[in-house]
């Protein structure tokens, strides 16, 4: 546009000398002179005036841009050329300034980036203050710099402090009570606003019990935002529990108090966090608008941060406190998912299991809760919940231990279920029925010692009276000579009946009236030889074969040897007498590793296990239960009293006896024995369970 006008201006000159070079022809030559300097005077005034106008509205805008803080130099003066130079100067010094300064906001927002993504992502308090201050103090470049946090458990602020000092840098921690709020600061936390305060002098900060927050500082100006909630609570000052319930009609439309009294410190619907506190002590500039700004954004971030921090501190307390609830039950406690895996296990169930934590959580709950049958996994009861939907209640199965053993439990299951209806999994909550297993086996074992005595007392008063009298008179026919042979033969058959009913007597004696224990300590092995060697003759008869395998470690077990012999004489001999001719008999012992769910003791107490079997016929289904009941034989002849008297002797010892057979396949017998001498008391360390 101006090389336009400036070729406009020259035509313009061109066409009037040659105008005046017309005219010099008939005028004189000093009038066309006169007019042609005239005329380029006019041009050229034209020309200044016109640069005039666009020096003046250069000025104009230098002005507005110093209106608007940049630090531009003094109104330029001198020659033209000079003014244009100096103009150029400023304006490119003032271009660079604000580069510098888009510079440095950039780095700030950046900075804000970064320590917001810190903040927003910290769950540790202590690493949130210190991004803070890290920002704050070097991001910004604020010397003195204060977190403020309200501790509503003790009602009380607490201000942690960071002054970096030319020599060094200082943090401390402050408590303020609530009659340590004054001034702007307080304002500022009452109703929730940002103050920016340029005397500090007329309004200085408040103090902690009349100690500064900032000794000796420099500041002359300072900046308190308040820290809230990201989401107003709408029940301060209206809630029925409030200290200072107020309707909006009594406030008169103005902003809600937060903190009207001192209860406001303790109250949950408070939405003050805290404040954050910075000065320009040691800084050199005051503090303006933009550092308002800068602080509100920070102070944004920091308190979504602290409010998603106490929910997280509430949600964890919440978690802890159902943890210990289920830590501490007495029962145990399984929780298993949809697939059956255990995905908690309480201090108590990881007890009696033997497994802890990380190993109890790789199991299925078939591995740790089997039925009757002593299944794996199918078998688990606790796996119908979620074919029935519904709860399983006083449900007896067993805890198979880390060792291999069962533990009798009695558990209640009750499924969980999602929002959505579906069954996720089920809580399993159960007790260790061992104890009351063996008072249950005790307490029947005491019934028939009872009944059994009662027994006893009229069988010895109203039948071995008479069977002595019987036996003497049969003795007394038996020397007369005149007797035939088969008289005699008669008499013999009633002296051995005489004799058979003594010993059932005798029998029940030793089991109403059983002597104390004497135990001392033996070797299985002699134990097994011993009562072996008391049948060799039985076994010769038929031809009967008998294996012994004595395992490797099997200690000595302190037991009353008589007994105890006794008890395997009485097996040995039905294996002998079940077994055909020329049979086999095995006799194995061993110590105890788990496995059958039938054998219940204390953890404290080893065993050891001594196995009989045969290759006879078997006992039938309904017979296995009835065998240690007194009286009770198939034997023809048998008085069904040494299985009972075994099983009472094997009790009294607290061990256990069971027998497993099939029918056309063979019978075993296990007897469980403690290694250690049996507690005095009979309490049954070995009962069996509740399947008797």
């Amino acid at each position: 546009m101006n090389a336009v006008k400036r070729y406009l201006d020259f035509i313009a000159l061109s066409a009037c000398y040659s105008a005046l070079l017309a005219l010099a022809a008939v005028v004189p030559w000093w009038i066309c002179a006169v007019a042609g300097a005239c005329a380029t005077a006019l041009v050229i005034e034209r020309r200044r005036r016109a640069h005039r106008r666009k020096m003046g509205t250069i000025q104009q805008r230098l002005a507005n841009l110093r209106s608007e803080g940049l630090l531009i130099e003094d109104k330029a003066r001198g020659s033209e050329e000079d003014v244009m130079q100096r103009m150029i100067m400023a304006l490119l010094a003032d271009l660079e300034r604000t580069l510098f300064k888009l510079v440095e906001k950039n780095i700030q927002l950046l900075s804000i980036k970064e320590i917001g993504r810190t903040i927003i992502s910290s769950l540790d308090e202590q690493r949130l203050m210190d991004s803070v201050f890290e920002y704050l103090g070097r991001g910004v470049g604020y010397k003195e710099t204060a977190f403020i946090m309200l501790r509503k458990k003790k009602r009380a602020f607490q201000a942690i402090i960071s002054i970096e000092q030319p020599s060094r840098l200082v943090r401390r921690s402050l408590t303020l009570s609530y009659a340590d709020l004054a001034g702007p600061q307080a304002r500022s936390c009452i109703i929730g606003k940002s103050f920016l305060i340029k005397d500090a002098s007329m309004h200085p900060l408040f103090t902690a019990g009349g100690e500064q927050l900032f000794p000796g500082s420099t500041m002359t100006s300072y900046l308190c935002v308040p820290l809230l909630k990201s989401v107003e609570s709408a029940a301060c000052g209206e809630n029925e529990d409030c200290a200072l319930r107020a309707t909006a009609a009594e406030r008169d439309g103005t902003a809600p108090i937060y903190l009207g009294s001192e209860e406001c410190l303790g109250c949950p619907h408070m939405p003050l966090l805290g404040a954050l506190v910075v000065t320009d002590g040691y800084r050199g500039t005051p503090l303006t608008n933009v550092d308002q700004v800068t602080l509100e954004t920070v102070a944004s971030l920091v308190s979504s941060n602290m409010e998603n921090w106490y929910l997280y501190q509430e949600l964890r307390q919440e978690e802890l406190f159902r943890e210990r609830v289920i830590e501490g039950m007495l029962n145990g406690v399984f929780v298993i998912d949809r697939a059956g895996s255990v995905t908690l296990a309480n201090r108590t169930a990881r007890d009696m299991s033997q497994y802890k934590q990380r190993h109890v959580r790789s199991l299925g709950i078939g591995e740790l809760i089997v039925g009757e049958s002593g299944g794996g996994n199918g078998g688990s009861p606790v796996l119908r919940v979620f074919d029935r939907a519904a709860p399983l209640t006083y449900r007896e199965a067993y805890l198979r231990r880390r060792d291999g053993m069962h533990v009798p439990i009695r558990m209640n299951v009750a499924p969980m279920t999602g929002e959505d209806g579906e069954v996720q999994g089920a809580i399993i909550e159960f007790i260790d029925l061992s104890e009351m297993k063996r008072m249950e086996e005790e307490i029947r074992y005491l019934d028939r010692l009872a009944v059994l005595g009662r027994f006893t007392s009229a069988v010895a008063h109203e039948i071995r009276n008479p069977l002595t009298g019987i036996a003497a008179g049969i003795q007394y026919l038996n020397r007369s000579q005149a007797l035939s042979d088969e008289q005699r033969e008669n008499i013999s058959f009633i002296l051995n009946e005489v004799d058979r009913l003594n010993r059932i007597v005798t029998d029940l004696f030793k089991v109403a009236k059983p002597r104390d224990l004497l135990c001392q300590t033996m070797a299985v092995a002699d134990l097994v030889d011993r009562s072996r060697r008391s049948l060799a003759d039985q076994f010769a008869g038929k031809k009967i074969s008998l294996a012994v395998s004595i395992g490797d470690g099997v200690p000595p077990i302190e037991i009353d040897p008589d007994q105890i012999i006794q008890v395997l004489i009485n097996l040995l001999k039905n294996a002998a007498e079940a077994a055909p001719e020329g049979g086999e008999i095995r006799v194995r012992a061993f110590p105890y590793r788990g496995g059958d769910p039938e054998v219940v003791w204390e953890r404290d107490r080893e065993l050891v296990c001594v196995e009989i079997s045969d290759d006879g016929p078997g006992i039938e289904r309904e017979d296995r239960e009835k065998i240690w009941e007194p009286f009770f034989s198939r034997k023809k002849g048998g008085t069904g009293l040494g299985l009972f008297v075994s099983q009472s002797i094997v009790q009294r010892h607290q061990g256990r006896i069971s027998v497993a057979s099939t029918p056309g396949a063979g019978t075993t017998f296990k007897v469980y024995l403690p290694i250690t001498r049996p507690h005095k008391g009979g309490q049954v360390e070995a009962g069996h369970s509740a399947r008797r």
